[in-house]
């Protein structure tokens, strides 16, 4: 038996926290898909409970989920959950705590494997003891190679503390991506969920606004670490990894992988940027292809630093180290495409050999078909989802140059040689990769009405493929951004919640922190 202490604003409960270790269950249905919690449903009438900031996370392969919720419940927790349309078939897997040193609530994580592709699942956290969530659905992709997923980056909640204007643009952006794409096999973030620093002590008020978002319990949902997800100092990981259960990681670095019907994604923790950090991700990165990625037809991989962009940092030693340690391996292993975040704009590379371009006698353009040799990669830089902050254009003579465009960078000579292709349009963006045996489509989108920022597809060399003409899709009605309850009181109580929390774990970091948010708030208000 553990005790945790609860601490809120100025009072302290004791919370006795037993710990439930339990074996993985399988959930197995062979139900016909499609179709919603009814009024016959177990869940019917459910309250909200003890649960919160809770998602469906991404399993080892297309057929399994990983939870991962919060609860101030100290007893058992499970999730249960049945096919949509077949509410009588309930089952029931067992949680376990992920202790990451929170004091004031729990983190449970449970693996539900062996899903049937193509069936609609709904479900709940909790238990009839201490309360169960509001129920949720999700889809099981039907496995055949012919799918897509949703890619945004950099939420970023918290900039100059303004989380909840920007919870509602990353509600937003996650909203209309999910209605123009309601088929989405699942959604991916490449890093930065929160900022870290903008509520001042704790990050975790800008997770709850992070969490609000209702597609991290609709689709299933990966997310790899951002710098961010390190401040406002490297205990802030912590908060990371108990949020995400992370499917086959490796030893606590964030570093894992998963496999999705005809492709192996890879994701990669950019903050292990020294050369000893690098060198790992070279060994994980030969070791999980030479294990899963024979019968794959891509292999993409998920980065949040930007190999290539325009955004500012493409000098910065540890991008120009990453580059070269990690690019040969990438076009060693047969990689085709890496995603990446950071610096909040868009930016498509040529396709790279290593560290080389293989630049063609035209300009990039939205609409182009790469037919990529072995060896060549994509790499492509996504803008905001979370709209807090954008990168001006930097050129290769390492000025900015605010308000360029693509076209009077290209006649003054001013891109990088490795990029084709660039946009800064100051609005939140996300992608749709639609993904097939034969081609890997990319269409980048304006978050708001959905206009066109980039359209690329890959395919491997020698499969025949008709140039995409660049299409924009059609405009969903944006989704208002209501206000969350999740986020009332974010301010000056997440503050002393944190405040309090590093007291009792640990004095002198609390009395520095309390130092740092001082300085903070001076520098914020003028004081």
């Amino acid at each position: 038996m553990s005790t945790k202490i609860a601490v809120a604003t100025a009072v302290a409960l004791s919370l006795a926290v037993s710990p439930v270790v339990a074996p993985v269950a399988h959930a197995q249905s062979s139900a016909p898909a499609q179709g919603s919690s009814s009024p016959g449903s177990p869940f019917a009438g459910a309250q909200s409970g003890p649960i919160f900031r809770a998602v469906t996370g991404v399993g080892a392969d297309a057929q399994s989920v990983n939870f991962s919720w919060r609860s101030t419940y100290n007893g058992a927790e499970v999730v249960r959950l049945h096919p949509a349309n077949d509410p009588a078939a309930v089952s029931e897997v067992a949680s376990r705590e992920a202790d990451y040193g929170a004091v004031a609530y729990v983190s449970r994580f449970a693996e539900v494997t062996d899903l049937t592709p193509g069936v609609t699942y709904t479900y709940q956290i909790g238990s009839e003891a201490g309360g169960w969530s509001k129920p949720h659905s999700f889809t099981i992709d039907d496995g055949d190679d012919t799918w897509k997923f949703v890619a945004v980056t950099d939420a970023q909640i918290g900039i100059d503390l303004k989380v909840a204007e920007q919870a509602n643009v990353w509600r937003t952006t996650a909203a209309n991506a999910a209605a123009a794409n309601p088929d989405a096999s699942m959604f991916v973030s490449l890093g930065d969920q929160v900022e870290g620093w903008g509520d001042l002590i704790t990050p975790l008020g800008q997770y709850n606004a992070f969490f609000s978002a209702p597609q991290l319990r609709d689709f299933r949902f990966a997310a790899i670490q951002g710098n961010h997800e390190t401040y406002p100092t490297d205990v802030s990981s912590r908060h990371f990894q108990e949020h995400w259960n992370l499917p086959n990681e490796l030893a606590g670095t964030s570093n894992y992988f998963f496999e999705q019907n005809n492709a192996l994604f890879i994701a990669l923790n950019s903050n292990l940027k020294d050369d000893a950090g690098l060198e790992q991700q070279a060994r994980f990165v030969r070791d999980t292809v030479a294990a899963h990625g024979g019968d794959k037809d891509w292999i993409i991989v998920l980065n949040h630093f930007a190999f290539h962009s325009h955004g500012g940092r493409y000098t910065d030693s540890d991008i120009v180290r990453m580059r070269n340690k990690l690019s040969p391996v990438f076009s060693e292993v047969g990689v085709d495409l890496v995603l990446n975040g950071h610096d909040h704009m868009y930016n498509r590379s040529h396709l790279m050999n290593g560290p080389t371009p293989q630049v063609p006698d035209a300009y990039a353009a939205p609409g182009d078909v790469l037919s990529k040799d072995d060896g060549e990669v994509l790499y492509l830089t996504l803008n905001t989802a979370g709209g807090g902050k954008y990168y001006e254009y930097e050129g290769k003579d390492g000025k900015e140059y605010p308000g360029m465009t693509l076209e009077e960078s290209r006649e003054k000579g001013l891109n990088q040689p490795t990029i084709a292709f660039w946009n800064q349009d100051y609005t939140p963006d996300y992608s749709v990769v639609d993904v097939s045996g034969d081609a890997l489509r990319v269409r980048s989108v304006n978050a708001a009405d959905g206009s066109l920022v980039d359209d690329v597809t890959l395919v491997h060399s020698g499969e025949a493929a008709a140039p995409t003409a660049p299409t924009t899709p059609a405009p969903e009605a944006p989704v208002a951004a209501g206000s969350s309850p999740l986020l009332a009181g974010t301010g000056i109580a997440v503050a002393i919640l944190g405040a309090l929390t590093a007291l009792v774990a640990n004095l002198p970091q609390a009395r520095a922190l309390i130092d740092q948010a001082i300085a903070q708030i001076s520098a914020q208000f003028g004081l």
